[in-house]
């Protein structure tokens, strides 16, 4: 599936590590749904590795997001694999207020709705560029909003939503593959919910 745009940030001590890509940077960066024995597993792929930055003021938040323009995704959404279970509406969590700044200095996110978030298994980055590193998530969570793009870069604001997962990251070595990823592990259950939220988006 189509993302617009994706970050991976890992703060490890006074340096950031990123790994980012933005469609409308000439980037192509992909979301790939598919099950596995134990659940369902999104990976985000096509990650341009961003550049390491010495950490200054107010220390960076470790998360990864991505985003779809609403519009794509209505178009794409049907590439989602049918759910191997039933939604349980249980599993959705109150959401979280992401308005503010996306970071010291950056933009003001403009919130449009806010949706749910969903504890999930597991997440992984692993980025293959210098600094490689691996990084895993304990306590992850997946929030689900609708935001606006920046007028800047479209000329005019559009409509986006976004993912994005929050948890106690820690970098366990380095990565010796070659292609950068995010990996997302979650229940039959909590996919087959997610599913639900976007159908009707």
């Amino acid at each position: 599936m189509e993302v617009e745009y994706t970050l991976c940030q890992i703060q490890s001590g006074q340096v950031s590590l990123a790994a980012k890509t933005h469609r409308q940077s000439q980037g192509d960066p992909r979301l790939v749904v598919h099950g596995t024995s134990q659940g369902v597993r999104w990976e985000l792929v096509n990650l341009v590795d961003g550049d390491p930055e010495t950490i200054v003021g107010a220390p960076r938040q470790d998360h990864v997001d991505f985003y779809f323009l609403l519009d794509v995704l209505r178009r794409d959404r049907g590439q989602l694999p049918q759910p191997a279970a039933r939604p349980d509406y249980g599993l959705r969590l109150a959401p979280a207020n992401p308005a503010g700044m996306e970071r010291p200095g950056g933009r003001r996110v403009r919130l449009v709705a806010l949706a749910w978030r969903y504890q999930v298994e597991s997440v992984e980055v692993f980025v293959a560029q210098a600094p490689s590193f691996h990084a895993t998530g304990s306590e992850p969570f997946l929030h689900l909003d609708i935001e606006s793009t920046p007028s800047t870069m479209y000329g005019q604001e559009l409509l986006e939503v976004h993912f994005g997962i929050q948890a106690d990251f820690e970098i366990v070595g380095q990565f010796t593959g070659t292609q950068s990823s995010a990996v997302i592990e979650m229940t039959p259950e909590t996919y087959a919910t997610i599913f639900e939220e976007i159908r009707f988006l």
